[in-house]
């Protein structure tokens, strides 16, 4: 196993001791903001008057809830399958 390897293995470890719940919240989050900015600016550049509460919150809830979700989960596996395949490898 390389050095990057080797490094990637034992920060995912230590992340994936913190347990997953945390991983898809704190990936998540950031995640689902990000493409919440993205859809607000690409359905409302430019009519931004047209833009009400509840649409803002609900977009923000999908985005965040759901799309950060999905990002969190799939990662957290991805992370694992990879550090498993690394180790196996060794």
């Amino acid at each position: 196993m390389n050095e990057a390897d080797k490094k990637f293995v034992d920060n995912w470890q230590k992340i994936k001791s913190q347990g997953k719940a945390k991983y898809i919240i704190k990936h998540g989050v950031g995640f689902g903001i990000f493409i919440f900015v993205i859809n607000l600016l690409i359905n409302y550049w430019g009519k931004w008057g047209q833009l009400s509460n509840t649409d803002f919150f609900v977009q923000l809830f999908i985005s965040i809830v759901v799309g950060g979700g999905i990002y969190g989960a799939f990662s957290w596996y991805l992370n694992d399958f990879i550090c498993r395949k690394k180790l196996k490898d060794k």
